[in-house]
Order: structure tokens, then sequence, then C-alpha cells
């Protein structure tokens, strides 16, 4: 046994078949825009864990942007606190977006007219802070804000002293800068956290437990969904938490080809050509369509003609990047098995929802606040999947190169069955729908525990409850009467979640010999094995209907 020091939780294989967190807690990495918030760098919103609880303390802390593939959280920020359907909250969110590093050249406009004592910048990339009138005295000439209904700079005029020649400047935040890297982070050697990994600063600056993790717009990425996965087992040495994430609607892929005679060519009958960007071989250059190369696409392949005199006329090779469609039930399933997208530990979802005003949401976003309300509903007991439950969805969008018209419940269920989460209609609504794990896979040997995904996160909750409980009596005498207390604890939190539903049968907690060697108990290590069986989600239910003629007796009284 490995040396242990404080109150640990282990989820092993089921058996043959198979609390106390204070909440359910959900926490988001990705961008907010906070590069619109006056004086951001001294209020702690860079890779550090803020907690959102209404959308006036979005738009106050972080700030908000319509342009959600710009600013990923943005669409978080919707979802939990400005749905038609149900709000859910709080939430919390590291956003990985410095100013001060991912950050552009400065922008200059001339001409700049004050006559009527204010100027309007359509902009939602200014840092504001940066934000400057030439030759005039912030706060004393003018004052700079941000109007977030209208995506507008205001720049205001305090005294009358602002011509109609003023030139405006300011410095843009350069989200290309925003990686995989970025988003999955570090922690370093000075101490210092980004990224995912400051998930484990959640406990000690909110006492909090993450139990649930997503990053909508980069979850779909192999390489953070992986980081995801990771990070959430045994957070601080101790929390188990569960991911959502998304298989992509268009996969980005990068080939290298061949040049022969100033042409190139690459075959993908899904590509998408406004999406298409040619590079030299060693990406140092980046060429320009029309100046540098021109574009065919037929018949599923894509020719690159590389125009004389340009920048990438001589290469030998090109790097071709673009996007990919991953708009049918087929390349969904198919893409989620070549990138691993497996976990029992996760929810992955496919494919978007689009609502009544036109804009769209991941599915992780959807599935993650759902759970979010639905464990709200049950004192914040994860003991129901978050499937079929009515979301802000007028349908399902493929991306706008995809002719897709949708699925139906029972298409639907075809994802279901490879252990993919998915929208349908149903009942007059638009609907979550699918409560498994990744890792489901029907007709598929796996240890139950793996089926649905309210298992694992009851699971979770039991493991999670049983640390916090006696954490605090760790490094206390371990006597008999500690012992009996902490059998008996446990098994009072196993028979109120059974009066609540959330476990059916007769769970036990067992202090047992053959798992407590004398020589552990000498280093003060100690097992407790908690056995329970949580209850099922009603999948599905059949009426079995046959005709009988039994009734024509009634004829004959």
């Amino acid at each position: 046994m490995p040396y242990k020091h404080g109150a640990y939780g282990e989820i092993v294989k089921s058996k043959a078949i198979a609390a106390a967190q204070a909440d359910t807690v959900l926490l988001y990495v990705g961008v907010a825009p906070i590069n619109l918030i006056a004086g951001y760098k001294d209020s702690g919103l860079v890779n550090k864990p803020i907690r959102l609880r209404n959308f006036n303390e979005v738009q106050k802390i972080v700030g908000y942007s319509d342009n959600w593939d710009k600013f990923s959280l943005c669409e978080a920020f919707v979802e939990h606190f400005n749905n038609t359907v149900q709000n859910a909250g709080p939430i919390y969110i590291v956003n990985v977006l410095d100013p001060e590093v991912h950050r552009g050249t400065q922008v200059s406009l001339s001409n700049q007219d004050f006559s009527s004592g204010y100027v309007y910048i359509d902009t939602d990339e200014a840092i504001l802070d940066t934000v400057r009138v030439a030759g005039k005295v912030l706060d004393s000439d003018y004052s700079v804000s941000y109007d977030m209904s209208a995506g507008q700079v205001v720049i205001k005029d305090l005294n009358g002293t602002l011509g109609t020649t003023e030139t405006v400047t300011y410095y843009p935040v350069d989200l290309s800068q925003i990686t995989d890297a970025t988003i999955i982070g570090s922690a370093n050697a000075d101490g210092t956290v980004t990224g995912i990994q400051c998930i484990k600063m959640m406990y000690s600056d909110f006492n909090a437990v993450t139990n649930l993790l997503a990053a909508p717009g980069y979850s779909e990425h192999p390489a953070v969904y992986q980081a995801m996965v990771s990070a959430v087992q045994k957070i601080n040495g101790h929390w188990d938490g569960y991911v959502v994430a998304d298989i992509p609607i268009e996969d980005v892929k990068s080939k290298e080809a061949t040049v022969t005679s100033y042409v190139a060519s690459v075959t993908d009958s899904d590509l998408i050509l406004d999406s298409v960007e040619v590079y030299s071989a060693d990406g140092s250059k980046k060429g320009v369509k029309t100046t540098d190369y021109t574009l065919d696409f037929t018949a599923g392949v894509l020719t690159v003609t590389l125009v004389s005199g340009g920048a990438l006329y001589n290469e030998a090779k090109v790097i071709v990047k673009y996007k990919a469609k991953v708009d049918t039930k087929a390349k969904a399933i198919a893409w989620s098995a070549a990138n691993g997208y497996t976990s029992e530990r996760s929810d992955v979802c496919w494919p978007h929802v689009i609502d009544g005003n036109g804009k769209t949401y991941h599915l992780s976003t959807v599935f993650a606040a759902m759970m979010l309300a639905t464990d709200l509903s049950h004192e914040s007991i994860p003991m129901e999947s978050p499937s079929n439950k009515i979301i802000m969805a007028t349908g399902q969008f493929f991306g706008s190169a995809s002719k897709n018209p949708g699925y139906d419940q029972v298409e639907s269920n075809d994802l279901n069955e490879k252990g993919i989460c998915t929208a349908c209609f149903w009942d007059g609504s638009w609907r979550t729908w699918g409560p498994h794990t990744a890792a489901y896979q029907y007709g598929i040997t796996m240890d139950p525990r793996g089926i649905f995904d309210v298992n694992m996160r009851m699971l979770m909750f039991v493991t999670n409850g049983f640390q916090r409980r006696h954490g605090i009596e760790i490094d206390t005498p371990m006597t008999i009467a500690l012992k009996d207390s902490i059998i008996n604890k446990e098994q009072e939190e196993l028979d109120r979640l059974a009066g609540l539903g959330a476990i059916i049968g007769t769970p036990s907690v067992k202090f047992l010999e053959s798992a407590n060697s004398v020589n552990d108990m000498m280093q003060g290590d100690f097992v407790f094995d908690i056995d329970f069986t949580n209850t099922p989600p009603f999948k599905s239910g059949t009426a079995r209907v046959c005709y009988t003629d039994d009734g024509f007796k009634a004829y004959f009284g």
C-alpha cells in the first residue's frame, strides 16, 4: 500500500453488479472578454477560479460579448443565466485570456468626431484600459466605458474640449494566441497555475469540490479532452469529478501536400472550402488567397495552384489546413472512437443545438447546465440523469456547411447506443437525450458502473462525501469508538440516500479483517468497504399489448 496521510475514497470494480457533497460544483475553462473590464489587472481575472451567480455579475466581473466563437465562456453565461426554460447556478469559471500577453498591434483611429459629446467604437476586442485620445488626459478630458448591450466602446467628452478630428488608439486582444496548450495549462515550479490545472485551486479558494468540468469550444480537441479526464481524477489528491465534452461538428485538419508543377492536391469529400488556409512546409509563411494561391474543389479533391511571384511559389511542399464536416451519425461515431472519447468519467455530446435567435450552443454546455439544474432538484445529489430534459433549443445544428436536416428519436438512439449524448424532439419540446457515459457500447461486456452517467456520479458523490465527513478526524486516535462512529455515520448517509430514492436495496458499510492487515493498521491505514446500488434510470418502457377474443363472451351474458 502506498504512503497515505488523510481521508481517501476509491471507486473500485463493481461487485457482480456493479455522502455528503455540499453541492454540485461546475467549473468551466475557456475565454471571457475581461479585456472589456476596466482595471482587469488588479481584479484577479486571469487563470484563477471565479464564482458567478447571475448575468449582472457576469457583465460586471468578467464581461460579456455575443461573439461566442471568440469568447467561449459567454455561451455558458447565457445558458445558465439568461435561459428561457430554466436558469441554474452558481457556476465557476477559469478564464485563460490574459490581455497583457494575448494582445495585437496598436489600432489608431483618426478624425474621430466628438461634436455630440461621445464617440462609439464597434469592437469587443479592445483592451479597455489601453483606450486613449491622443494629447488628452483620461478621466480629466474624457472617460472610457463599454456598453455590453451594444457591443461598443464609449468615449465621453467630459468638459467640451474634444474636437472633430481627434485620434483614438487602443490595443486589441489577439485571440489567435489562445491554443490548446493555453486551455490545458500547467502547474509550474514557481507555484503559478494556469488553464485546466486551476481546478486544484477550487478547494482552497472556495472550499468547493469540483465534480463537473466543461470547456465548450475546446473539449472537442482530443488533447484538451484527455487533459480534462486526467484533471478530474483525484483532484488535490482526493476528489473525483466528471467531464462533459463535445465531438466537433467541424474537425480541424492539417495535411502536407507535395507540389508538382506548382500544383498540390488534397482529397477529402468533407472539406469545407471557405476554411482552407495554405502554409509553407515549415509553417513559417502563410499564403494569401488569390495573391499566393488559388483553389478549386471538385468531386472531393482540392486543387491548390501556387501563383507566380507569390510567397509560396517555389515551395516543394505546402501544408493545407482546413475544417472537415462531421455532420452525420456515422462520422460522429467514427470520430469518437478514433480519437479516444471513451472515458467512463465523461459524457460526450454531439451535435450542437440552435435557439430561436439563431445562436448555436455546444451540447456539452447544455448537458452541464442540465446536470446542475437536475442535481439541485434533488438536494445536490446526482441521482437523476440529465437526459430527457426540456432545453432552450429549436433544432439540431451540424454546421453552416451541412445539409443534414436532423435526426428523430430513433436515429438519436443510434448515437446513444455508442455512448454519445445528443438532443431530440419529443412531446412538443427539444430535449437532452442520452443517459450513458462515453464508455458505453451496447452489447459489449463492461463494468456496469460505466453504463450510466448517474452510476459514476453517485460513486463519486459517495467517495467525495466520505472524505469531507472524515478528513477532520485524520491524526486523531483510531479508537474502537471512532471506527464504529465512522461505520455508523456512513450507514446513516446510505440510509438517507435510500430514503430519497437515490439508491436501492440494502446498502452496507463494513470494516473487514481481510481488507485491514495488521501491518496496514500499524501504519495507521484503515479501509472501509461501502457497497450500494444506485437507482438506475428508467431508460425504456415497453407495453406488451396483444389481441384476445375473450371479450366476445360479453355478448352472451
